[in-house]
């Protein structure tokens, strides 16, 4: 007998259903949640290189000047702050349990497990510090323990074994997985998707006159959790991919790669479907128009707003070899 295989329906692009896209947006305002590592920077072997490029600042900094734009993110959330450097972005940090409001409010779920944290982040130092290429890194309300430079066999096999036996030995911490790293975050029923939840409820729907439409961009696994809330919100996630499949993801569209979200990012930051923020002009914001915006000033990285180098590079120094760009 012959045996049929059938293929995987891929997700289709973001970019190709641009109509399709605003179809769906018209009438409502629109939001942007987005990943940052991965999504609005490639992902590289050593974190503390992955730096958003101008162009990518320049197309959020416009984003934000109109839609309510926040970044999500595993990394800390002074780390993500200082690695964008944008006033007028609500920063959710630590997979969202450290969440910051364009106006200086802040959210903190999780203060009880930081001792927890600490405790963990020393413990995997001192077991993986003669391990070549293992990096711990401290997001403040998570703990990464990174091995895309650890080579493959009996290295990354302790590895595995020493954070599995950390897990076990402190119940109020958790393993989660990511692209080539172990989390270590708080046993609260916490995640991107219910922080994204959280943000709207709590801070953009009270300044928004009409119903929220959100749109998530992410790459990673705990990007999932946020993809799996926003058919309830309204909205959709596009997953940053070049195979991804309807098995294999909850987004609804896809971008193939960083350079894509910007593409698209940018579509609606100076010519898409733009909606004006509360109080401004609705005559500027017309589909294929190009309206007048007055751009937000980066954060100075020695800025108070800014975080300061030791946040934005605060990995272990146990890293061994160079760093670079994923191909």
């Amino acid at each position: 007998s012959i045996l049929l295989v059938q293929e995987e329906e891929e997700v289709p692009s973001a970019l190709a259903r641009l109509d399709e896209i605003e179809t769906r947006m018209e009438g409502f305002q629109i939001a942007f949640f987005l990943d940052y590592d991965g999504t609005l920077t490639p992902i590289v072997d050593n974190p503390s290189e992955a730096k958003l490029s101008e162009e990518a600042r320049s197309v959020v900094r416009a984003l934000s000047a109109r839609y309510p734009t926040a970044i999500v993110s595993g990394r800390a959330r002074a780390t993500a702050q200082g690695l964008v450097q944008l006033h007028g972005v609500y920063y959710a940090g630590s997979h969202g349990f450290d969440i910051l409001g364009p106006n200086g409010s802040n959210y903190k779920v999780a203060d009880s497990f930081r001792p927890a944290l600490e405790e963990a982040k020393n413990k995997l130092e001192e077991a993986l510090g003669h391990i070549p290429g293992a990096l711990v890194e401290d997001n403040n309300f998570s703990i990464s323990a990174h091995y895309r430079m650890v080579a493959e066999g009996p290295d990354r096999d302790y590895l595995d074994e020493v954070v599995g036996k950390l897990v076990a030995d402190m119940p109020m911490l958790r393993r989660t997985y990511g692209k080539m790293v172990y989390e270590l975050r708080p046993s609260a029923d916490w995640d991107k998707g219910k922080a994204v939840e959280w943000l709207i409820e709590n801070w953009i729907k009270k300044e928004a006159d009409r119903p929220v439409f959100p749109v998530y961009i992410g790459d990673d696994v705990t990007d999932e959790d946020a993809f799996r809330v926003m058919a309830g919100l309204g909205g959709f996630g596009i997953i940053v991919s070049d195979n991804a499949t309807r098995t294999s993801t909850g987004g609804s569209y896809s971008l193939r790669s960083p350079f894509q979200v910007v593409q698209f990012l940018e579509h609606f930051a100076r010519s898409g479907a733009l909606q004006p923020r509360e109080g401004e002009d609705s005559d500027r914001f017309s589909i294929g128009s190009s309206p007048r915006v007055t751009l937000q000033p980066a954060l100075s990285p020695t800025g108070l707003s800014a975080a300061p180098p030791s946040e934005v590079d605060s990995f272990s120094s146990r890293a061994r070899g160079p760093a670079h760009d994923a191909p």
